[in-house]
């Protein structure tokens, strides 16, 4: 059953998801968010709901289709405080643009978004630690795979010119393009008790002694290719990558860039036809990860030199709730 969303005075919905980045395809269902207007009793009642959810009731594993609708209705006060908060969905309804609207807003959302930018702090670092935490989720697995795969390449070489037991250190000329390569592999130094300095290489967490013999170096890496299984090789390959996740990443990424550069968001996303290539898996599962890996450091560097505020005043969404309940009060008591 579909809840009655009619009940409820929008004061604002938008097509949400593909159907806002500009990324929908005639398959694509339909997502719409909105913030409502409490009822006066409601209100007087105490019975304000932060969110109000409507989708239609789906079987075990069943997923939506086009045509469906789901619905996520905010309150005022849930709406505005995720903007302080800097969550991602408020962050994309509030600079939603008007031909994104299903009907004509209600004035109170040109009042909700004057104050929302008065609302912009560094809180907002929450919506860009969730860009990172994306973008690692989904190349992570197949980043440390690629990484270890090019160390073993190197080994199995250096194996067959210098022999099993010879000391990993005869590989370093070969190994330092591949670590520099990678962000996922290091070269590191150790002070050990006696005082002498020893190297190490650091693959995707595994240290290696340069003074271990390079068949033994090979035998660590290669158990550390199959600590990631066949899901992250399959990746690596380009089948079984889930490329939705992966297009959701290099938005969520741009968006994080363009928040942190200019104060706002842009849709559709100008990286549309991008998206698209990644999300029908036309571009090659490392060039999406390369890209990935790109976006998430240019990301965590603008945030170091963020200039937005270290918080808001925490009384304007009060004042901004007291008036506009109190007045849909008024209203009821005329009526």
């Amino acid at each position: 059953m579909m809840q009655n969303k009619k009940k409820y005075k929008s004061i604002v919905l938008i097509r949400y998801g593909s159907h806002l980045y500009g990324t929908n395809t005639p398959q694509s269902d339909l997502d719409i968010k909105g913030v409502y207007l409490p009822s006066a009793r409601d209100i007087l009642l105490q019975r304000v709901e932060p969110v109000i959810v409507a989708t239609r009731s789906k079987g075990l594993g069943e997923k939506n289709d086009s045509t469906d609708t789901d619905f996520e209705l905010y309150s005022p006060e849930k709406f505005l405080r995720s903007v302080a908060k800097g969550q991602s969905f408020a962050l994309e309804m509030l600079f939603a643009p008007e031909s994104s609207f299903l009907e004509p807003p209600d004035h109170l959302w040109n009042e909700m978004k004057k104050l929302s930018m008065q609302l912009l702090t560094k809180q907002a670092a929450s919506f860009v630690a969730y860009c990172k935490q994306q973008a690692y989720k989904y190349g992570k697995k197949g980043s440390k795979l690629s990484a270890a795969r090019a160390v073993l390449e190197v080994l199995l070489s250096a194996e067959q010119t210098y022999g099993t037991m010879a000391p990993l250190v005869k590989t370093i000329d070969t190994v330092m393009p591949v670590v520099s390569a990678h962000s996922d592999l290091s070269i590191t130094s150790f002070m050990q008790p006696n005082g002498i300095t020893e190297k190490h290489l650091q693959v995707c967490g595994k240290k290696i002694a340069f003074h271990a013999s390079i068949k033994n170096a090979r035998q660590i890496v290669q158990n550390v290719i199959h600590q990631y299984g066949d899901r992250a090789k399959q990746a690596e390959q380009n089948s079984g990558a889930d490329w939705k996740a992966l297009s959701h990443a290099v938005r969520i990424g741009h968006q994080a860039l363009e928040f942190l550069t200019d104060h706002r968001l842009t849709f559709p996303r100008p990286e549309r036809e991008r998206l698209f290539a990644i999300k029908l898996g036309t571009i090659s599962y490392d060039e999406v990860l390369q890209e990935i890996e790109q976006l998430v450091g240019k990301v965590e560097a603008l945030a170091l030199k963020s200039t937005l505020p270290e918080a808001s005043d925490p009384h304007l969404i009060d004042d901004f709730i007291e008036k506009t309940y109190l007045q849909q009060i008024q209203k009821a008591e005329l009526s």
